[in-house]
Parts: C-alpha cells; structure tokens; sequence
C-alpha cells in the first residue's frame, strides 16, 4: 500500500514540474515576442520623428503618413499590453471585450482586435 502512496506522489511530482517546465517556456516565447515588439516600436518612433522632421522642415504638414505609423504604434502597444497581462508582468488592468474576448485596455474605446465600440 505504502508503495502506490510513493508511486503516486513521483508521478504527481513529475507532472507538475512539467507543467512548470512548460510554463516557463510559454513566458519566455512571450518575453522574446515583447523584445520584438519593443524593438519594431523603437523604429517605428524613429520613423515617425523623421516623418516629422521632414514634414516640418518642408511646410507640408499634412499628417497622412503620420498617421499610418501612430496607428501601427498603437496597435503594436496594445498587443504587448494584452502579452505583459498574460504573463503577469502587470496586473490585468484591463476589460476583456464582449464581442471576441480580448483583454484590452480598461479605457480603450474600440477594441483593437475587432474594432467593437465600446459605451463612455
């Protein structure tokens, strides 16, 4: 009897270290995923500035091509938002959208998976 007690707590123990095993290998695919994002953030603010820049410095300031990378920037901040939640960088600050079940921003207006508008 005592064997099956011993038996039973190895192959527990074993399961749960894989488990964690592959817990931390789920976080860590999610870590080098931010790293990436950060990383197309950076270029897309240099891009953004040199937009700006030659905007500015030409008088056509007209905001077309600004907006394109604001709208990439926003959309890649709110995916790292929903990946930092997911691994408990931060505490779910979020709402989860009625319409496809993403955590969002808790002040986001639209959600920026499937657009659905949400009420002030």
């Amino acid at each position: 009897m005592e064997l099956n007690n011993i038996k039973r707590a190895v192959t527990e123990t074993a399961l749960n270290a894989g488990k964690k095993a592959g817990e931390v290998a789920n976080k860590t695919k999610i870590r080098f995923a931010l790293a990436n994002m950060q990383s197309d953030l950076d270029e897309l603010y240099e891009k953004l500035g040199k937009l700006y820049y030659e905007a500015i410095s030409k008088g056509t300031e007209n905001g077309t091509k600004e907006s394109a990378v604001i709208a990439k920037i926003d959309s890649i901040k709110a995916d790292m938002e929903v990946l930092k939640a997911e691994i408990g960088l931060f505490p779910r600050s979020g709402k989860v959208c009625g319409a496809c079940g993403k955590t969002i921003p808790k002040n986001a207006e639209f959600c920026p998976y499937c657009g659905e508008k949400f009420a002030k």
